[in-house]
């Protein structure tokens, strides 16, 4: 039943309650479940605590002792309070308690040979009497089907008038499968609940993690949800309603915003493959408008059924980027407008499907909210005029009908995305109305009423941004503030009195089916999935308003003085990078350049930071100080090597050569890759070994068992073992061992298996006897965890410039502002915005933001500076996001005093540098290029890059080349170390990219007097080629128009050597020294005196 040593665990608890109850004689009652089923409960009677106690642990190390079965759930209650009454006395407090809000457990005899526990009589709906009673009422029917079960088929139910009954109350405990004892309370709402603080960051995003999942649960394969379910006797609810099967994916998505999970991601994308494909019609209205409607049950329209599905739609398209739902969107927006009277500004709410009269002009005043607040959050999208003139067309009939009365939450959600674009006074005043005279209902509502907190969250956004309006302070000042925020937390935390917790799950049908999910509480705690989304986007929302709670107090108290107040040399400067390996992007190369800068011009000396598990990072280093990209004295870091104390190693060089010298193997060397296959002695393969084809040294060892690779191992350039890599039976990643040179374990990475990917579950740092030191849950985690103890190791002041934000960004502030708690003005965080800030150039200030960039840029002011690398995009960054502490810093390059002269190049070759990657638009160079060949046939197209790992590209531009017959004209590189000396010899450079926020190869080609033509695309080709003079552009996409500026350069030799003079004269505004002063403008606004 339960393991002794957990039952042990319970009773130290007890003695922890201090003195024991006055009631005599002792009442102890174990309740126990395996999840699968409801508890059983048992009680226990002794003189004493300790008599009954020894009964009850000698009854529970019996049945374990037989059975072996150690229940997941185990809780026990000591009866503390006795309350004798009789029936009728007991049916009048009935009549006049809430249904399902009785508090108290059940005896039937003052010896408790009878007793029910609260948890019982809820769990098995013994005191309900159906949904048409609002109060308490026994329920025959159900206490003796539940008390035969119990008690035995005998028992038989006496409650005359006059029969005496015992109501109680306890004090208990609860242990789980997290093996924690939890107190339990003892009276109102949330008895037998798990004691708890008030909720915080943590304790909300577990929340929405718990009950976003157990949403994730109820998606079917084909889609559709579980819609919910009655947990007294595990009956499932028969009806569908596809509006809430919308509005429940939307509390998905922005759960999902929180939490990442892949199996929450996964439910969504199946739920709205549902949602768009069979349950949305398209139809076409009068006059050929194409319009889409959500149709529910019964062939009805619902107002409200479109606006879910395009809140759902919208934030799906905010978070991940893609554009696949806007023109859906856009026709389901139609759909509300055609429900929308001009004239009388009123919407309908109910149409018939599929000819479109009406049903109902009038059903719930939910659907006027919502079909708002859901043209707002498209027009945030696109931008088109027409919504948001809907919406104030709308609000006028609002504001006439006094919808505020109704103190809806969608009508909150929308003021406050209304106000956002249009701050007008009357629509502040009904945003303050819809909640003002509802703060005692917010304080008091017995029922948890979910939608309450997002009635209140919405408006604080409101509030927050009205308190910085002078113009309405007056209405500002209309607010109880001190009520008004006292009774949004009461209500967040109301909320836990509504969410299923174990130690309340186990006493209903199914328990385990129960996890993460909230109730309503008089509706039988019924379990459904429209409740269930409304807890959840009421905590995302309380969540975000705890984190900026956080964030404002961080930085009152830990950023008084920002400036670090150093010298720039007794300040450690830190380029923050994900690797820098034989094939760099243009970021690390970036970093590279940058640092030429600093050591060239101003004498410090950067840090090069990684995070990437890198095994060759020291022979990449080493190759990029032969090649003097790197002086010798750089120093490159990598986190890895930091916690592997790696960072000082001999050398030495490691071939393998043991395996030959070992009998029990058999080796034979692979002499054209200089590999070794291993194999037992009876030609079974044990292991692959691959090794460095020139100097063959070890890089990795693959093992195998039976044919199925098992393990990898890779090693150091230096020559230790550094990883070690375990594979289940499937392929997949378990666990990686990240060793010491001198074999000791230094990092453990595990894994777990979602969706049959690996998925890090946790990073464990060991010390050099092998004890553990820290436990992190993400990589940003680990990376904060290592940026504080470099930072401290090192000592001093710091600037962190990051390059990589997608993985240092986060790390890089948390460990400034952890730092800062400690002794205000240590670090500096300033991210390099080194691409467009945008998803899609189609619209610079409604596109969605480039998710690399999203955490600086929807905080602006957070870091201490951002770095853009033009004027342009910076204003443009500042006119959508705010005003922050922008730098256009452009990257810099080495300027040649002199080159070679024009006769020497080979005019008619052009070379293209750029990663074989879709953006970059190959395809349409080749394109370009064969409508040159037909006139100068002489022409030749060199591209230099590397291809993204698992793309297919690199094939399909082979296959284009092909087809056009232009293999002797066109060359499909590899990556190139040395692209200077393409550009001194060739003619023309060529960039296709659809967007390029600077461009390296533009600039290193016009610092070697080889113009350049590009696509005119943000940002980086206009403010770098003057056109005509250094270079030409065409407008993207049209290859047309790009072969004729390529072919107007080859038709005029006196114009290609103009260009190609102009190029080098203006090339030193690309200079280090240039890029310098720039810099020293910013360290100056972070305090480094230079």
């Amino acid at each position: 039943m339960i393991n002794p040593a957990r039952l042990e665990k319970l009773g130290n608890c007890f003695s922890k309650l201090g003195t024991s109850p006055s009631q005599k004689p002792c009442v102890l009652m174990l309740s126990s479940s395996n999840g699968l089923e409801r508890a059983q409960v048992e009680t226990f009677v002794g003189q004493s605590f300790e008599t009954g106690w020894k009964a009850l642990c000698s009854h529970a190390s019996a049945s374990f002792d037989k059975t072996g079965v150690d229940y997941a759930h185990v809780r026990v209650d000591r009866v503390c309070e006795v309350k004798r009454t009789n029936w009728a006395a007991l049916k009048v407090l009935l009549s006049t308690t809430k249904r399902n809000y009785f508090s108290y457990g059940i005896a039937l005899d003052p010896q408790f040979e009878y007793s029910f526990l609260w948890g019982e009589l809820n769990g098995n709906a013994m005191l309900y009497g159906g949904s048409e009673e609002e109060f308490s009422k026994l329920n025959v029917g159900n206490f003796e089907k539940y008390a035969r079960k119990k008690y035995g088929q005998s028992f038989a139910l006496n409650h005359d008038d006059e029969q005496p009954v015992y109501l109680f109350l306890t004090q208990g405990a609860y242990i789980g499968t997290d093996e924690i004892v939890h107190h339990l309370e003892e009276d109102g709402v949330a008895v037998g609940r798990r004691q708890l603080p008030d909720l915080d960051v943590q304790s909300s995003s577990e929340l929405v993690l718990n009950a976003s999942e157990f949403l994730a649960r109820q998606v079917k394969d084909n889609g559709f949800f579980v819609y919910g379910l009655f947990p007294c006797f595990n009956k499932e609810i028969p009806t569908y309603n596809t509006l809430r099967h919308a509005s429940s994916t939307y509390a998905m998505i922005e759960a999902w915003e929180v939490t990442q999970s892949a199996f929450l991601k996964s439910a969504i994308d199946r739920s709205l493959h549902c949602l768009t494909n069979e349950l949305i019609k398209q139809i076409e209205l009068s006059g050929g408008i194409q319009a889409a409607f959500l149709v529910d049950t019964g062939n009805e329209i619902k107002l409200g059924g479109n606006a879910v599905s395009i809140l759902a739609l919208a934030k799906y398209t905010e978070l991940t980027g893609t554009r696949e739902y806007i023109e859906l969107m856009e026709k389901l927006a139609q759909g509300i407008v055609a429900m929308l009277n001009p004239d009388t500004r009123q919407f309908v709410h109910v149409l018939n499907y599929p000819d479109l009269t009406v049903k109902e002009q009038f059903r719930i005043i939910y659907y006027d909210g919502e079909a708002a607040f859901a043209l707002m959050r498209l027009y945030k999208i696109t931008r088109r005029a027409r919504w948001l003139q809907a919406v104030e067309l709308a609000f006028e009939y609002f504001i006439a009908a006094r919808h505020w009365k109704a103190n809806d939450h969608w009508m909150s959600y929308c003021v406050n995305e209304l106000t956002l674009y249009r701050p007008k006074r009357e629509y502040f005043e009904f945003g303050i109305r819809n909640f003002s005279n509802h703060l005692d209902f917010v304080l008091t509502r017995i029922t948890t009423f979910p939608t309450l907190l997002e009635l209140m969250m919405a408006a604080q956004q409101m509030l927050s941004r009205l308190q910085a309006m002078p113009e309405f302070a007056d209405l500002y000042l209309q607010v109880d503030t001190e009520k008004f925020y006292r009774a949004l937390h009461w209500r967040a935390n109301y909320l836990t009195t509504g969410y299923f917790w174990p130690e309340w799950a186990m006493y209903f049908a199914k328990p385990d089916t129960l996890n993460g999910s909230f109730f309503i509480r008089h509706h039988a705690y019924r379990v459904r999935i429209d409740d269930v989304e409304h807890y959840v986007s009421g905590l995302v929302a309380y969540r975000k308003f705890l984190i900026q709670g956080e964030l404002n107090q961080a930085q009152e108290t830990a950023r008084p003085n920002t400036l670090l107040n150093a010298k720039a040399e007794e300040t450690t400067f830190w380029f923050l990078n994900q690797n820098f390996g034989f094939q760099r992007s243009g970021v690390e190369n970036a970093a590279l350049l940058r640092y030429r800068v600093f050591d060239q011009e101003m004498q410090l000396k950067p840090v090069l930071l990684t995070c990437r598990y890198n095994p060759r990072l020291h022979e990449s280093i080493d190759k990029l100080v032969a090649n003097k990209a790197l002086p010798a004295s750089s120093q490159c870091r990598s986190v890895y090597d930091y916690f592997q104390n790696a960072e000082v190693v001999s050398r030495q060089l490691n071939t393998g050569q043991s395996f030959f010298d070992n009998p029990m193997l058999r080796c034979q060397l692979l002499t054209d890759r200089r590999d070794i296959r291993v194999m037992s002695q009876h030609g079974q393969l044990l292991m692959y070994v691959v090794r460095n084809p020139v100097n063959d040294a070890l890089i990795h060892i693959n093992h195998f068992s039976e044919g199925v690779k098992f393990r990898k191992d890779y090693y150091d350039s230096r020559g230790f073992l550094s990883c070690v890599q375990y594979l289940d039976a499937g392929g997949t990643v378990s666990h990686e061992h990240y060793l010491r040179p001198d074999g000791t374990l230094a990092i453990a990475k595990l894994y777990k298996r979602i969706d049959q990917k690996s998925q890090l579950s946790n990073i464990r740092l060991h010390d050099s006897t092998g004890v553990l030191v820290a436990c992190l849950f993400s990589e940003s985690e680990w990376l904060t965890f290592a940026l504080v103890s470099m930072l401290k190791a090192k000592g001093g002041k710091h600037v962190l410039v990051v390059d990589k934000n997608r993985y240092w960004y986060l790390p890089a502030i948390a460990a400034r502002d952890q730092l800062h708690q400690e002794s205000s003005g240590q670090v500096a965080v300033v991210p390099v915005i080194h691409a467009l800030h945008t998803q899609t150039v189609d619209n610079l200030a409604t596109s969605p933001t480039n998710s690399n960039f999203r955490d600086i840029l929807h905080d602006i002011k957070r870091p201490d500076a951002i770095i853009t690398l033009t004027n342009q995009q910076m204003n443009d960054i500042s006119s959508r996001y705010g005003n922050g502490q922008l730098f256009p810093i452009a990257h810099s390059c080495e300027v040649k005093d002199s080159i070679p002269d024009f006769e020497t190049r080979d005019r008619f070759r052009i070379v293209s540098m750029a990663r074989y990657s879709p953006e970059k638009n190959h395809h349409l160079a080749i394109a370009a290029f064969a409508k040159v060949v037909k006139k100068y046939p002489q022409a030749r197209l060199d591209f230099y890059g590397f291809a993204v790992a698992g793309s297919s590209l690199l094939s399909d531009l082979k296959a284009q080349v092909e087809s056009l017959g232009l293999q002797n004209h066109i060359g499909l590189n590899d990556w190139t170390d040395a692209p200077a000396t393409h550009y001194l010899r060739a003619g023309l450079s060529l960039l296709t990219s659809q967007a390029e926020a600077y461009s390296l190869a533009i600039m290193e080609s016009l610092c070697h007097a080889c113009p350049a033509i590009a696509f005119d695309v943000p940002y980086g080709p206009s403010h770098l080629i003057v056109q005509g003079e250094t270079g030409l552009l065409a407008p993207f996409g049209d290859t047309e128009a790009l072969a004729e500026q390529i072919i107007s350069v080859f038709d005029d030799n006196e114009f290609h050597k103009r260009m190609s003079g102009k190029a080098f004269a203006l090339a030193n505004r690309f200079s280090h020294a240039e890029a310098a002063r720039h810099w020293r403008q910013l360290f100056s606004a972070v305090g480094v005196l230079s």
